[in-house]
């Protein structure tokens, strides 16, 4: 009998877990961060940008005089973009705001780190 009357409580804690995770959002949809990133790691200097993580997973990455677009997904700590002119950069979710990582553009290899704005 005793069983019986902690069920209840054992399906409670597993129904209330699950639901949590479902509605755990993404630290970075809709933000908007400063990109820093070089495509040669013989380079002194780190080019800049500014990226916005939308929520429907889509990227935009603001350029100097031009503005890529592509997609982007979130793993747990781990980062991926993918741009449309075939720019693919990997990373890590450092905190809630900072990220750093490698990239490939262009044929080179880089590197790269973001500031949450």
């Amino acid at each position: 009998m005793r069983k019986l009357f902690l069920l209840p409580f054992v399906i409670a804690a597993f129904s209330c877990k699950k639901k949590s995770d479902d509605n755990k959002l993404s630290v970075l949809n809709e933000t908007h961060w400063k990109l820093y990133y070089k495509n040669n790691n013989t380079f002194s200097f780190y080019a800049t940008s500014d990226i916005y993580f939308k929520e429907n997973k889509s990227i935009d990455n603001y350029r100097n005089f031009d503005t890529l677009y592509g997609e982007w997904s979130e793993n747990s700590n781990a980062v991926i973009i993918d741009f449309n002119n075939g720019d693919s950069y990997s990373g890590t979710l450092i905190t809630n705001d900072s990220i750093s990582g490698t990239l490939t553009a262009t044929g080179s290899n880089g590197v790269w780190y973001a500031t949450k704005k």
